[in-house]
């Protein structure tokens, strides 16, 4: 009886894998796979396959053998049976690489099994920065049918266990240089791996500011952050602001004067700790009856918002309707492209960027009242057309956040990235490529990242970000002084100013000021107001101090004791001598009541002087 040879493809693709059978006769082998991935500490990955095919008949056996991978530049190809190679052929193609085996001998009977190795390098399989390695295991189409699929992922060491990794493996062990995690029975999925729960970044941030109008101007600039999951070290700001605060929104916002018909140009280098689950250390945003409130870009009260948020009414059903809804299409020409907001993206879905996606998102949470924002950014990618970056002005990004009630934090999710990387989850596993540069809750325009002030005279490229090996911490660094508060230029016994100055480019909380006197005369008393618990990189905070005695005596001198305490057990203490007390009515009083005592005991100073010396004269 004549031996009827099939030719066996499997074509492989980037998210989804699909084998096909041309044959007279459905299914007639059993089929199982077991692949293993080994990802070198360089990104390079070794694809290895081991196959095993049982005949179904007695007149059937497999002659060829053939995958179709779109990866080009595949390396190391080879191909074994019963330890002698098999002959392989390949051709690259613009949709890819095909590799067909072609078998010399006839493994042929009921039962008989024919097992194979195949093996290959890839540099695209693993994406390895800095920190951080992801890895993507195709899934297999339905109609291809495995009596077993295994899959094992071997990883260096370095970057330990799976930190994100979808579905859960089976088991995980490690060599002394490899973390082993194994997949027996993965079935038709796929898998996605991250390994690593921090990334360091560092910036070299430039804004351009520019004042045409003959008169001195004030501006502000946001400078990136720190947030729940971001960490901000700056190394140097300059030059230095006049005023840095931090807004409704977090937000840490510089102030600078600058001169009439002149140009100030602010260099920010710096570096960024992003991390997977959200900071103990640093206070969550608190959340304000503006994050759920019409803004412009977040039309909540039209009717076509409307229709469609009373359907999905939970974040990650909203988030499911973005990736689904929008198709993401970077317009043609030059930037500037306009901003289109949710009411007309909704009417356009077809033609979408990344503020498009952010701005439904936000827009159909806060209708359904739940608290969401905007943050726009910098995101790290090594594939422009899966992770695209298309927000106006340099390279940045733009993604939301919404506020989970049940866990009490703000959460991160990018609807662009869910939607250009054909299923990647963005919703309930973020990832450690996106640095926010600013957040816009309150208001849905400003403050404006880093990267959007830009000069009307020339073009720089003012956001530049690298991998960094590491971040180092500082360690706190303060300066305390104490200042006399004056009025009209006297300086009152008793009324000061403590100032604090933060030296580190980095933010500290939990702050606290202790002031004492070493003064055994309970009479005399020390008041200081501390309104803030958080102190920016640089920043120096104004704490007025009021010192006051029950005695109706000249001022007594007094020895200050100043304590800053930090929540990390940190403490330090300053000693201040010749500190005069004021008056006790001073306590009862505020600065303007005792400005306004102040002017009216020299006005009436004043009239009794001039009338005593108009008395003198007529005598």
């Amino acid at each position: 009886m004549p031996f009827r040879p099939l030719l066996l493809s499997l074509v492989l693709l980037v998210l989804t894998t699909t084998a096909a059978l041309a044959a007279e006769h459905e299914d007639p082998f059993a089929t199982s796979v077991h692949t293993t991935y080994t990802v070198s500490l360089s990104g390079n990955t070794t694809v290895s396959h081991e196959f095993s095919l049982k005949n179904k008949t007695a007149t059937s056996y497999v002659s060829q053998y053939a995958i179709k991978s779109p990866l080009k530049n595949l390396t190391k190809i080879a191909a074994e049976t019963n330890s002698q190679p098999v002959q392989t052929e390949v051709t690259e193609s613009e949709n890819g690489t095909t590799i067909v085996l072609t078998f010399d001998d006839q493994v042929v009977g009921e039962n008989k099994t024919r097992k194979f190795t195949l093996s290959y390098g890839s540099a695209d399989t693993a994406i390895i920065s800095g920190n951080v390695l992801e890895l993507y295991v195709p899934s297999i189409a339905d109609e291809q049918q495995y009596e077993k699929r295994s899959v094992t992922l071997k990883t260096p060491l370095k970057f330990g266990r799976a930190t994100q990794i979808t579905p859960e493996p089976e088991a995980v062990s490690f060599t002394t240089s490899t973390a082993v995690t194994n997949f027996p029975d993965l079935g038709k999925r796929g898998v996605v791996a991250l390994f690593g729960d921090t990334q360091f970044f560092s910036l070299t941030l430039r804004y351009n500011l520019e004042n045409s109008s003959s008169a001195p101007g004030i501006t502000q600039i946001a400078l990136p952050p720190d947030t729940p999951y971001q960490k901000m070290q700056y190394h140097s700001l300059d030059p230095a602001p006049n005023k840095l605060h931090l807004d409704q929104d977090g937000n840490w916002i510089a102030t600078y004067e600058v001169g009439p018909s002149s140009a100030v140009a602010v260099y920010l280098t710096a570096a960024a700790q992003v991390h997977l689950w959200p900071s103990p250390e640093i206070p969550q945003p608190t959340v304000l009856a503006s994050h759920t409130q019409k803004q412009k870009y977040w039309e909540i009260d039209e009717p076509a918002v409307l229709d469609v948020a009373k359907n999905i009414q939970t974040p990650q059903a909203i988030y499911d309707y973005v990736v689904s809804t929008l198709t993401y299409n970077l317009p043609g020409g030059s930037d500037p492209f306009p901003r289109k907001g949710a009411l007309a993206a909704l009417a356009d879905p077809g033609n979408a960027v990344c503020q498009e996606f952010t701005d439904v998102f936000i827009a159909l949470a806060r209708a359904n009242n739940i608290p969401a924002r905007r943050v726009t950014g910098y995101g790290f990618n090594s594939n422009s057309q899966l992770r695209p970056l298309s927000l106006q002005t340099d390279i940045l990004h733009a993604w939301a956040e919404y506020f989970d009630s049940q866990r009490q934090q703000w959460r991160q999710v990018d609807p662009t990235w869910g939607n250009t990387t054909g299923g990647g989850d963005y919703f309930s596993q973020f990832d450690l490529n996106h640095i926010t540069f600013a957040i816009n809750g309150v208001s849905s325009v400003t403050p404006y990242a880093a990267g959007s002030y830009k000069s009307n005279s020339f073009q720089s490229k003012d956001v530049e970000v690298e991998l960094l090996d590491q971040f180092v911490p500082f360690e706190p660094d303060f300066t305390i002084s104490l200042e006399d508060r004056r009025i009209f230029g006297i300086a009152l016994p008793g009324l000061y100013t403590i100032n604090i100055t933060n030296n580190t480019g980095q933010a500290w909380y939990g702050l606290s000021a202790s002031i004492t006197t070493n003064s055994t005369n309970d009479e005399i008393a020390v008041n200081a107001t501390n309104t803030e618990d958080t102190i920016l990189p640089f920043q120096t905070l104004a704490l007025p101090l009021l010192i006051t005695s029950d005695q109706v005596q000249l001022p007594q001198t007094t020895q200050l004791l100043v304590t800053l305490s930090l929540e990390n057990d940190y403490n330090t203490t300053k000693t201040f001598d010749g500190a005069q007390t004021g008056l006790a009515l001073y306590h009862y009083l505020n600065e303007t009541t005792i400005t306004l005592i102040l002017v009216g005991s020299f006005t009436i100073g004043t009239l009794v002087t001039g009338s005593l010396l108009v008395f003198r004269r007529r005598r």
